[in-house]
């Protein structure tokens, strides 16, 4: 009992720490973004709300937003030294972005590994999603270690499971709790998920490319470009539990190169 209790309470104080940088993060993009690399890795990458790759480079000559502000409370989970934020941000109720950031902990230093943001609803005066890609063949996803072939196997069962019409499939491979969110920026609970794959007709299984995956500790994250009729980009964000790889969160963002 006392041990539990130590548990939650360092997950306790390790969420209020992360809570903390996010404000100093969203502080220093409203005063003039100074220096706003330092919460990010070094080996950062990320995906904007135009589903472009962003790179610790571009942080670096971000400027200020003088009316950037978070418009709610952000959702933090921790697991050991990650932790996975969602929140909607922006400087108006016209200009809202749902965002994901993972932060990762090392020697006691917080920074973001990666993240990805959607627009909430539709943008006027923005260019269309980029058209269908090229038709041409995609080479398969190769796992180089254990864990990428064990986080590999629950990322094709997922994406076969929908191809298949297969909602015991998906159940056994996602978390209770697990979300999609829309490039609309809308959650798809589980449950409303499997009905709506109980409901399809069965389909090829989808096409992807630019695969990298991540495995942080108990966290995991698998990025890659969808080849729909609007390609997107994604992040699956997965926990490991009872020794396998189960989706928590997916976001996807529909790419507009202009």
């Amino acid at each position: 009992m006392i041990a539990a209790a130590l548990v939650a309470l360092a997950v306790l104080t390790r969420a209020e720490d992360v809570a903390r940088i996010e404000q100093q993060r969203i502080d220093a993009i409203r005063g003039g973004g100074q220096n706003l690399a330092r919460f990010y890795s070094p080996a950062y990458r990320g995906i904007t709300a135009r589903g472009q790759y962003e790179t610790i480079e571009q942080i670096r000559v971000l400027t200020a937003r003088p009316g950037y502000a978070r418009l709610s409370d952000a959702t933090i989970e921790v697991h050991d030294d990650t932790a996975i934020v969602t929140s909607i941000e922006g400087a108006s109720d016209a200009d809202l972005e749902l965002v994901l950031r993972i932060w990762t902990r090392t020697s006691g230093v917080w920074t973001i590994a990666t993240a990805q943001a959607t627009w909430i609803g539709n943008r006027a005066g923005v260019a269309l999603p980029d058209g269908p890609l090229p038709n041409t063949p995609v080479a398969a996803f190769t796992p180089h270690t254990p864990q990428e072939e064990s986080l590999w196997l629950s990322q094709e069962t997922l994406m076969r499971a929908f191809a298949e019409a297969n909602p015991e499939s998906y159940e056994t491979f996602s978390t209770d709790k697990s979300l999609r969110m829309t490039t609309s920026g809308d959650a798809i609970t589980r449950d409303q998920w499997l009905k709506t794959i109980a409901q399809r007709q069965k389909s090829p299984l989808p096409v992807v490319d630019e695969v990298r995956v991540s495995v942080l500790g108990d966290v995991a994250l698998v990025t890659l470009r969808g080849h729909e009729t609007n390609p997107t980009r994604q992040s699956w964000v997965y926990l490991l539990e009872g020794g396998r790889w189960k989706l928590h969160v997916r976001f996807t963002t529909l790419i507009r190169s202009a």
